[in-house]
């Protein structure tokens, strides 16, 4: 390992932790409160502790997948993806996923190769954070010829997009320098996109960005 991909690897474990930390952070606070004596254990305690496990627990599956080292085994990625929105977005901050068919989804995955399943997470990773107050991802796969995934992230009614500048560069970057635990996993979904030989763009819409990743059939 050279110094970038231990720099890199630190940053993702830094990415990962900060994830986390926050439904821990509030389980650990809920048991705090019923302390030594479950007689304390009031309705709202444990349901903080509930709500927080299952957040901790969801957003835990969505990252081994995305960051971690499973290959195109198949698995229920719109599930992964579903449970870490929901874990992740605040109150009324619901966002409508369009999905393409499971025949898609599996000719992609040829196409791609061992990696797909962690490409594709990270790639909507990438585009509901790149675009803040996203409340529509829509999903495309075009599989005719080589292989075109397009992800379409929108703002609610229109407003506008105020794209993260930071992510999206860190997405093209050829190179990690000047990455931070904020654009790491950015940078790294372009490297996943590149290493089967393909290129990632991202371009603004007037209410959102659209991400586009071109990738030639490995097989």
């Amino acid at each position: 390992m050279n110094e970038t991909d231990l720099e890199l690897a630190q940053l993702l474990c830094t990415r990962l932790c900060h994830d986390l930390a926050g439904p821990i952070g509030a389980v650990a606070a809920g048991v705090e409160l019923i302390g030594d004596d479950p007689a304390m254990a009031d309705a709202e305690t444990i349901g903080l502790i509930g709500d927080s496990s299952s957040a901790a627990s969801r957003k835990l599956r969505f990252l081994r997948a995305a960051l971690g080292l499973a290959q195109n085994t198949g698995g229920d990625l719109k599930g992964l993806l579903d449970g870490y929105v929901a874990a992740t977005s605040g109150p009324g901050a619901r966002i409508e996923v369009t999905w393409p068919s499971a025949a898609a989804l599996e000719k992609a995955g040829r196409l791609f190769g061992l990696t797909w399943n962690s490409a594709l997470l990270n790639l909507c990773l990438l585009a509901l954070e790149a675009q803040p107050g996203c409340r529509s991802l829509d999903i495309a796969l075009d599989t005719s010829a080589s292989l075109t995934v397009t992800l379409t992230a929108r703002t609610a009614n229109g407003r506008a997009p105020n794209a993260r500048d930071d992510l999206c560069a860190a997405a093209v970057a050829e190179n990690g320098a000047g990455l931070t635990a904020k654009t790491v996993q950015a940078h790294l979904t372009g490297r996943i996109v590149r290493a089967v030989g393909g290129t990632i763009r991202v371009s603004p819409l007037s209410d959102g960005i659209s991400l586009v990743a071109l990738v030639p059939a490995v097989s």
